[in-house]
């Protein structure tokens, strides 16, 4: 990763070693790194721009208290935001239950200049097909694909973020790939 206003190579494992050293300019940097990965992840799950930011905040307000016991030498720093974004999101839904609803018709909004409107609806009915044939998954086949093919991250990533062995991540996709070919070829989706 570059940073854009020195053009050096920035290694989130060295920035998690300075800002631990009390470099607040590095943890700086691992926010605009990862915040994207994160309120993505976050909104992909709540579909809420304004509880996603909110949690995302937390998340990094939750990092940043415990900086000082983050081990970059064993996982991936992103990977380790991950797993405190997704614990952070299993609070949230527990305090929330009652009131948490997912609303199957509502259409993700993340805007992209680089698509024209055809292929943005396209898009879109593409995405409402594969998110209602989601549904027939479990939550952790769910989480295995968003990771995946969402997020990009790799089978590590999530292995350390599930806290599973990488052959488990890769059963559990394949499964969830299998089912959601199924039913991505039924008439109905």
């Amino acid at each position: 990763m570059v940073d854009k206003s020195t053009g050096k190579n920035m290694d989130p494992k060295e920035l998690i070693e300075l800002a631990k050293a009390g470099n607040n300019e590095a943890y700086g940097k691992l926010y605009e790194l990862f915040y994207t990965p994160i309120y993505r992840y976050l909104y992909f799950r709540l579909k809420d721009k304004e509880e996603a930011s909110d949690l995302s905040q937390t998340v990094f307000l939750k990092v940043y208290k415990v900086l000082d016991t983050v081990e970059v030498s064993k996982n991936e720093p992103l990977a380790y935001f991950y797993t405190v974004a997704r614990n952070t999101l299993i609070d949230y839904r527990r305090k929330k239950k009652d009131l948490y609803i997912l609303d199957n018709e509502e259409m993700p909004d993340i805007p992209s200049s680089e698509i024209g409107i055809e292929e943005s609806i396209d898009s879109q009915i593409e995405f409402a097909g594969v998110e209602k044939a989601m549904q027939n998954l479990t939550e952790e086949q769910r989480e295995v694909i968003t990771m995946r093919f969402i997020h990009d991250m790799s089978y590590k990533e999530i292995s350390e973020t599930l806290g599973k062995r990488e052959d488990a991540i890769r059963q559990l996709q394949s499964r969830a790939l299998k089912i959601l070919k199924e039913n991505l070829n039924k008439k109905d989706i």
